[in-house]
């Protein structure tokens, strides 16, 4: 009988951020792709005396996993050997789980793979443990690692071919996170950018009904062509950031970026189907993956002919930061984005797939686990809260009319403004505001009329009521000066995030926005 196969490796991004070091968070991440890789699978079986053929055995390859067919039990658990002994050897850290499963030949296609992937979560709740012991004490330590690194012996290793990472021509990709372009004199932060594309699990369930009657090798023709859609339009779409970057490099120099040698401000770290993770010197982390969302919304799918949203969070930290924590921080960002867009959901059904967002975390050093109590720091002293984000990025026109005022487009053209009035306003002055905003409301516009600051007088966000209000900032009529919006029962500051990010931004052109 016909058995299916489930492959898929369990704590990527642990396994992927164990290490301080660049090179080896990239290295890692390539090693995740190789032992899901069907080309991987060929060789390991070759070398182990087996039949492998991509064309016959493989369903289709992505969310992170992998699923094969093979003829029978048999054929199926030697291949399953034979793949799991020889990742134990070679990457003895990674966590790779593999389940087996007959084809029921009485239940569709897809009812056989959603219940295989229901097989496999199954095993891996019951598995031993998921942590490892992190010392055993005689260890000489490496200040790079969290914990110890497990050395291997010689052991007979599969060499994939490198593949070529791409980089726009002029350019080298980093190896170290200094090689970014941070400068000890103007900005020592990174941004950990990730990047998550919505829905996708119902597109995928909506194929799978779509498909139902199909016989089994049509239904994994489709699966398989829409998996390799989604990874090439992800790709396609970073490829575009990269470019569009690379055009601006000369004036990203002039604003302050530090690269020599050629190098390029942006590496990969993940970038597996619709999951996507990169860093980037601190000052174009928001601006680069606006830049990626907007390629990737561009795009449409081959197969289900959808385009895409996605929303993304990044986390702005210390070079010196934990990678492992300012990962989880960009995952924890880019959820929080993904609820904004939830939100809505009550007026517009789907709303959390008809939008793309974005939302960010400046972290000056202390490591807390939990987003929600990083956003109490941001609470003001009469019980309002500082930050006004997530930003909507772009949306179908029934969303974008909705939010006339989280649009990540004001933003920019506050923090613009600020950047520009920085000669007009003193430093110090700007830096006094930030202050003045954590005592509320009232200080605040008692603060801006003594000061007579009128950054807010020009056209910036797109609801003309607060507009007319905010036209009156520093004009002396006397009108009331609204330095707080209330959203949803808690006024919002319409200016911190903005004045926060006025060290850790570099704006980059933009070639056209939604109207």
């Amino acid at each position: 009988m016909r058995q299916l196969m489930i492959l898929e490796v369990s704590q990527k991004q642990a396994y992927i951020f164990e290490s301080t070091k660049l090179k080896e968070n990239v290295e890692r991440s390539e090693e995740i792709c190789r032992v899901t890789d069907p080309a991987y699978f060929e060789l390991a079986a070759k070398r182990s005396g087996l039949a492998f053929d991509k064309e016959k055995n493989v369903v289709y390859s992505g969310g992170g996993h992998t699923v094969l067919e093979f003829p029978d039990r048999e054929s199926a658990e030697k291949f399953a050997y034979a793949i799991s002994s020889r990742v134990r050897r070679e990457y003895p850290e990674l966590e790779y789980f593999i389940k087996t499963m007959e084809y029921d030949e009485s239940k569709g296609a897809g009812e056989n793979l959603f219940r295989l992937s229901q097989e496999l979560e199954k095993k891996k709740s019951v598995r031993a443990a998921s942590f490892h012991q992190g010392s055993f004490g005689v260890e000489e330590k490496d200040s790079n690692l969290r914990r110890a690194k497990v050395i291997t012996g010689r052991v007979d290793k599969i060499e994939m071919p490198t593949e070529h990472e791409y980089v726009p021509e002029g350019y080298v990709m980093p190896y170290k996170l200094e090689e970014l372009g941070v400068s000890k004199d103007d900005s020592s932060f990174v941004a950990i950018v990730h990047i998550d594309g919505n829905g996708m699990g119902k597109r995928v369930e909506n194929l799978r009904t779509k498909c139902k009657d199909l016989s089994w090798e049509e239904y994994k023709k489709t699966l398989r062509s829409f998996s390799d859609a989604i990874d090439a339009d992800f790709k396609t779409a970073f490829r575009g950031m990269l470019d569009e970057i690379g055009e601006q490099i000369p004036a990203l120099v002039d604003a302050g970026l530090n690269l020599k040698n050629r190098s390029f401000p942006v590496r990969k770290l993940i970038l597996a189907g619709d999951d996507v993770c990169f860093v980037t010197e601190g000052r174009i982390g928001l601006e680069a993956a606006r830049i990626f969302i907007e390629k990737l919304s561009a795009l449409e799918n081959a197969v289900d002919h959808q385009k895409y949203t996605a929303c993304a969070g990044v986390a702005i930290v210390h070079q010196k930061y934990p990678f492992y924590k300012a990962y989880e921080l960009s995952e924890m960002l880019c959820s929080n984005a993904k609820r904004f867009l939830a939100s809505y959901d009550d007026r517009i059904k789907d709303s959390g797939t008809k939008g793309c967002a974005i939302d960010w975390h400046i972290e000056f050093g202390e490591i807390i686990d939990d987003l929600a109590e990083m956003r109490q720091k941001y609470e003001t002293e009469d019980g309002g809260t500082l930050e006004l984000r997530p930003y909507m990025l772009c949306a179908e026109p029934e969303l974008w009319k909705l939010e006339k005022v989280r649009r990540y487009r004001s933003f920019k053209k506050l923090l613009s403004m600020l950047l520009d009035k920085k000669e007009v306003y003193a430093r110090g002055k700007i830096k006094e505001l930030r202050g003045v905003l954590k005592e509320g409301e009232k200080a605040t516009e008692y603060y801006l009329q003594s000061s007579l600051m009128d950054i807010l007088n020009l056209d910036i966000f797109e609801d003309h009521k607060l507009e007319e209000q905010l036209r009156q900032i520093g004009t002396g009529s006397g009108l009331e000066r609204r330095a707080f919006l209330d959203i949803d029962g808690k006024k919002h500051s319409l200016y911190f995030d903005a004045v926060e990010m006025l060290d850790t931004f570099i704006g980059l052109k933009e070639k056209g926005e939604q109207a």
